[in-house]
C-alpha cells in the first residue's frame, strides 16, 4: 500500500475512536476522543499533502519513450 493511503486509513481509524470516545464514553473518555479526533485531522491533512506532493513529482519527471 502507498504511504499516503496508509496514512489516510490510520487517520480516518484514528478519527473514528475519537468520536466513539467523546460520545459513547464522553462521562469516562471526553477528553482523550477530543485529542484523538485532532490527531486523526492532522493525519487526514497529512496524507493529503503526502498525495498531493507525490502527484505533482509525478507530472515533473519526463516520461521515457521508446524509440
Amino acid at each position: 500500500m502507498e504511504g499516503y493511503k496508509r496514512i489516510l486509513f490510520i487517520g480516518i481509524i484514528v478519527i473514528a475512536l475519537g468520536v466513539i470516545f467523546s460520545t459513547t464514553l464522553s462521562d469516562k473518555l471526553g477528553s482523550l476522543g477530543i485529542v484523538f479526533i485532532a490527531i486523526g485531522g492532522l493525519l487526514f491533512i497529512a496524507s493529503t499533502s503526502r498525495k498531493k506532493k507525490e502527484e505533482d513529482e509525478a507530472r515533473k519527471k519526463p516520461a521515457n519513450k521508446i524509440g
